[in-house]
């Protein structure tokens, strides 16, 4: 039968509660030296968690059972790790307000600061938007996060709105273990964009892969751009603003950047009966769609609509399609514009266009050239 020793008030980072710990036996005491306090191994009285703990006083010399239970700090296990430092104090400080809430209990609150460290990145990456949900779709068209993580920030972003406005709708309290959940996926959420990215950067840069670039907001690959690299073509990048709440038209952009319309291309997905293919011309002309049928030998050609679009090229609008990101698709060039030096095509992101010659575009994209406007 096992004997108890003294007792401590703790929460428990196993059973998430306050509870009672004890020592097994006076025997499990592990003394330093005269300068430093003892630490004590003690058991969670409600999970069975061992514990290494650090009581706030010595322990008198008296029977256990007579006393009541002293106060401790758990050194281990620890609930939470420390937050990276690369972590923006802005970002950190809404994780570790979620933690506290979390260990005392207030799950909704965890979750609304779950909410609001989203908010804090999207400022942190100077995104600005109508809501929470356009501003974190910039993210995503920027290249700060992946489709993935977009798809967890949107989870998690849903979940803080439902925190929100608990007991409207016939909505049910949030749950410890969803709490959990939450604060858990915005750590990996803010690992990824300010931990492993840059990892992963400074990795690309000692490999010369790519050059050391001190801005925050610096440019990252879109697959377009991550082809051409690796296909050896020289491109141009051509970064302009963009606002999520008002999408400019590629005719406006090319205005912007002050590059000739006739020269700035749209990928336009074709329906070519079972076969899909991309059609590339001038922004400001019609594709002929029987003209397109006719350069592949098939009966009719139909332009795919913006689901369709979206489902292929994973892209939110099909004026930012990018043709050298889809290689796998059979291609074909305007006629008028293999003269050309160079054109402007898009990056495969909003805000960025890549220039290059019209050689290496049909190169890379192995595309035909034929009459395809009206």
């Amino acid at each position: 039968m096992v004997r108890w020793g003294a007792k401590f008030d703790v929460d428990c980072p196993a059973c998430g509660r306050p509870t009672v710990a004890r020592e097994p036996d006076g025997l499990h005491r592990v003394f330093l030296p005269a300068a430093l306090r003892p630490y004590s191994l003690a058991v969670c009285q409600s999970c069975g968690q061992a514990l290494l703990l650090e009581p706030e006083s010595e322990a008198p010399d008296t029977d256990p059972e007579e006393l009541p239970a002293g106060a401790a700090r758990v050194l281990w296990p620890s609930a939470w790790r420390p937050i990276a430092a690369e972590v923006p104090p802005v970002v950190g400080q809404e994780l570790t307000r979620a933690r506290e809430c979390l260990s005392t209990g207030s799950p909704s609150s965890a979750v609304l600061h779950v909410r609001r460290l989203l908010e804090a990145v999207c400022q942190d990456h100077g995104v600005r938007g109508r809501t929470l949900f356009h501003a974190l779709g910039e993210l995503r068209r920027r290249g700060h996060i992946d489709a993935w993580l977009l798809t967890w920030a949107e989870e998690l972003r849903e979940l803080g709105n439902e925190a929100a406005h608990l007991g409207s709708g016939g909505r049910a309290a949030l749950g410890r273990r969803e709490a959990i959940d939450a604060v858990e996926l915005a750590e990996a959420f803010v690992d990824y964009l300010y931990v492993f990215s840059r990892k992963y950067h400074e990795f690309q840069v000692r490999r010369g892969i790519t050059k050391p670039n001190k801005s925050r907001n610096k440019i990252i690959e879109t697959p377009a751009m991550r082809i051409l690299r690796k296909s050896g073509i020289a491109f141009t990048v051509h970064p302009h603003p963009h606002d999520p709440a008002h999408t400019k038209s590629r005719a406006a952009v090319a205005a912007e950047l002050g590059f000739p319309p006739g020269r700035m291309l749209k990928a336009v997905v074709v329906h070519l009966g079972e076969q899909v293919a991309l059609a590339i011309a001038p922004i400001g002309d019609l594709i002929d769609e029987r003209a397109v049928a006719a350069t592949f030998g098939v009966p009719a050609a139909r332009v795919a609509d913006l689901s369709e679009v979206g489902r292929l090229a994973e892209a939110i609008a099909a004026e930012i399609v990018s043709p050298v990101a889809l290689p796998y698709l059979p291609a074909v060039l305007e006629r008028g514009l293999a003269g050309a030096p160079t054109v402007c095509l898009s990056s495969g992101r909003h805000g960025l266009e890549l220039e290059l010659a019209t050689a290496d575009l049909l190169k890379v994209t192995s595309a035909r050239t034929a009459a395809i406007v009206k």
